[in-house]
């Protein structure tokens, strides 16, 4: 029997492992209710998780982080940009607007603000407007479309700025993924998702106080989240329509610098795509983290070697660096990664210190993940008994001289037949001379 001590005791146990950090693994346990998702490395683009990745879904205003790339790209930060009555009023009433008045001026800095950070949709028309060759909507949204081809987003296609539910405006997880990763390579875009409450500007019609404030936080309410596995959200931009659900696009960085960044498509609401974005994240900071396979200078190992002075064997140390996210599970890492050695065995003196005698090469799930160099540590000196054989292996593989001797070898061979033939022939005519004296 057990006693109530031993009871608390044991719960107690049981509390403390579960709050020790990389001793909770979601694993296969990573249930998602969101129709897609996605998680990678925002530095190398290495997938940790995903799910329907690839099946096209309605972007909502996940779409603005293509117009804003875009016009990061195309335009300037300070450049003037006028609000049109098109922008304006081609812009569903029950769409999120920041309340641009028509004729009002503010920077491309200004509206990326309203576009990003709250979302507002005329904001992202007023954009397009302004830095599309034609002056058009359409004609921005071309330019849309031709960045996403030059990413190679091959379930991407935009016939709007900001999400409005179309026919043929579609996107994916994986491809939102990847537009975003490239988009964060942008400091201005990096610095203006992380914010939490919009900049409100002044303009030709209005001072900043004169905005409506009653909506200036950020719609990403994710960036205000805290965990015990990474330090803080970096972004990066909400979506919501009737046909694409509640959609988030996120990332956030852990204490040792390893950023994560993720995609969830299609919850039901709200409290479920906060909740699954931060499992998410946290299934990645969790299950994986930066680790070095091999570092220049360790050592190899010790080798015998054919033909050394002394017997002496030779030292090998690695040259090069691997290092690479890798599951912090020891069964995951045992089984996923792979090594394989180029080395020639048994090695031959002379060897020089630093001489590369190999290569070793580590594989994660198949693929490479980097190499390094095997080089001695040490001089090996050859003994004469073999310097001396090899000089003569070396003049009997020589082309030339072994033909000279083959040809000498004739000519002796000859000389000795012709004598052969010499003596036959004198000892023929002695035997006839002295027949006839007699």
């Amino acid at each position: 029997m057990i006693n109530i001590k031993q009871k608390i005791s044991l719960t107690l146990a049981l509390i403390i492992i579960l709050m020790i950090p990389g001793t909770i693994s979601f694993g296969e346990e990573l249930d998602l209710t969101a129709k897609a998702a996605f998680l990678m490395d925002m530095k190398t683009g290495q997938v940790l998780y995903e799910k329907n990745a690839d099946m096209r879904w309605k972007p909502a205003s996940t779409t603005k982080i293509m117009t804003a790339l875009v016009a990061l790209e195309q335009g300037s930060l300070e450049q003037e940009m006028k609000a049109s009555s098109n922008a304006l009023n081609s812009i569903p009433s029950d769409y999120g607007l920041a309340g641009i008045k028509i004729g009002e001026i503010m920077t491309m800095n200004d509206l990326l603000n309203f576009v990003l950070i709250i979302s507002a949709n005329e904001a992202a028309n007023v954009v397009a407007e302004n830095i599309s060759p034609s002056g058009t909507i359409d004609g921005f949204v071309t330019l849309m479309n031709n960045k996403a081809q030059e990413l190679g987003l091959l379930n991407t296609h935009y016939t709007n700025t900001y999400g409005l539910d179309e026919d043929n405006h579609y996107s994916t997880a994986r491809d939102l993924a990847t537009a975003s990763k490239v988009a964060m390579e942008n400091s201005t875009f990096r610095k203006i998702v992380s914010l939490k409450e919009v900049p409100l500007p002044n303009t030709n019609l209005r001072k900043s106080e004169d905005w409506d404030r009653w909506h200036i936080e950020s719609t990403n309410k994710l960036l205000k989240s805290t965990s015990d596995y990474y330090d803080r959200v970096t972004g990066i931009k909400t979506g919501y329509t009737g046909g694409a659900g509640m959609c988030l696009v996120f990332s956030a960085v852990n204490a040792e610098g390893l950023e994560l960044l993720g995609v969830i498509l299609g919850t039901e609401s709200y409290d479920i795509l906060y909740k699954e974005s931060q499992e998410l994240l946290e299934y990645g900071f969790i299950n994986f983290k930066n680790q070095t396979l091999v570092s220049s200078g360790e050592f190899y190992g010790r080798y015998e070697v054919l033909d050394s002075l002394g017997n002496i064997p030779v030292d090998l140390q690695t040259l090069g660096q691997v290092s690479h996210l890798l599951p912090t599970s020891k069964d995951k890492l045992d089984a996923e990664v792979t090594t394989v050695e180029t080395l020639e065995t048994p090695l031959s003196a002379p060897i020089e210190k630093g001489q590369i005698l190999g290569y070793k090469t580590w594989h994660y799930k198949g693929e490479e993940i980097g190499s390094i160099q095997l080089v001695s540590m040490n001089d090996i000196e050859k003994t004469m008994e073999a310097k001396i054989r090899d000089k003569f292996n070396e003049l009997v593989e020589n082309n030339i001289i072994r033909n000279v001797l083959i040809l000498i070898g004739a000519i002796i061979i000859l000389f000795i037949i012709l004598r052969i033939v010499l003596k036959t022939i004198s000892r023929r005519r002695n035997r006839y001379n002295r027949r006839y004296r007699l």
